[in-house]
């Protein structure tokens, strides 16, 4: 009977550790957004922050509401392409809406050039794109980013797969109701990543 018990307990925790490792954790970041728009048919400028963009893109006001960036893991430091990162809108812990990759969002990073600051940090200067297409909230943006990027692991997974960066950009902006296609120009922000779901 013991024996019994012991070989279920053992494969119940060899099943829990299969599933656990199927299932990749994110790296998930706050998102800052700091935008000029110049619109060209009323004369005037139109400030976009992170809370007015969460406001367009879900179609109403969010109480509390977060913006955040989303990346696999699976990506490497100075990585070039899709990085497969999507966007994630909370408020209060639950998720209210997700700006999916590649169809409705794309961080695409042209061109990167790493350099050790010490052991455990990486710089990155990288040329990325940020691409929307919500439907309410459409943009093509693009600008040198500088990015931190820490090579250690917090709760036993690695954080190097993203970064904290500052990416000054420019581009065009359409919103549905507020602005045709106009110049803009502006920051993206991102924090330290964490794993998360």
């Amino acid at each position: 009977m013991k024996q019994t018990i012991k070989i279920a307990v053992v494969s119940a925790l060899i099943i829990m550790g299969v599933v656990a490792s199927g299932c990749a954790q994110n790296l998930v970041q706050s998102l800052s957004v700091n935008l000029t728009i110049h619109d060209p048919d009323r004369n005037r400028t139109i400030t976009v922050t992170t809370s007015s963009l969460i406001r367009y893109l879900v179609g109403s006001s969010v109480p509390n509401g977060r913006l955040y960036l989303v990346t696999p893991v699976g990506n490497t430091p100075g990585q070039t392409g899709d990085l497969n990162a999507f966007l994630r809108i909370t408020s209060g812990g639950r998720t209210i809406l997700e700006v999916t990759s590649p169809d409705q969002f794309n961080l695409y990073q042209d061109t990167a050039a790493l350099r050790n600051f010490n052991s455990t940090t990486l710089l990155s200067f990288a040329l990325n794109r940020f691409s929307i297409d919500s439907g309410s909230v459409r943009w093509e943006l693009q600008g040198l980013g500088g990015w931190i990027i820490y090579k250690k692991t917090v709760h036993g997974v690695d954080i190097s797969g993203s970064g904290m960066f500052t990416a000054h950009v420019n581009g065009w902006i359409q919103i549905q109701g507020v602005v045709g296609m106009a110049p803009v120009t502006g920051t993206i922000i991102a924090t330290i990543p964490s794993p998360g779901a």
